[in-house]
């Protein structure tokens, strides 16, 4: 094998094996015990990303951090719980666009 030939398939393998990879988001305020009670509303965000011509990826990887980034911001501080999660996709001609949207109950806790 020659050693264009070697560095070719590297270089091809490396393509292939490196792909995006969006940042785990953990749901929900984290607190041992019950569930505070009190008055509830419910929050909703969406976010979106667009992968053009199936190769360049345009705010495709954080999507779900943004979306929840912008929960919190609603929740102002309240208590988030019963989150849901919906993803759409869709086609166009230059690419695809994929969105990211999430339904949660803010409570806000009673003063005992």
């Amino acid at each position: 094998m020659s050693a264009m030939f070697k560095r070719l398939i590297l270089g091809a393998a490396t393509v292939l094996l490196s792909a995006c990879a969006g940042t785990p988001v953990a749901l929900g305020t984290r607190v041992a015990g019950p569930v505070p009670t009190g008055t509830e509303r419910v929050i909703t965000a969406e976010e979106c990303g667009f992968q053009l011509l199936l190769l360049i990826p345009i705010r495709i990887n954080e999507r779900m951090k943004r979306a929840y980034e912008s929960l919190e911001e609603q929740a102002g501080g309240d208590f988030i719980t019963d989150v849901q999660v919906q993803e759409r996709w869709g086609w166009w001609f230059v690419g695809t666009s994929y969105c990211t949207a999430l339904r949660a109950k803010a409570i806000r806790p009673t003063s005992n």
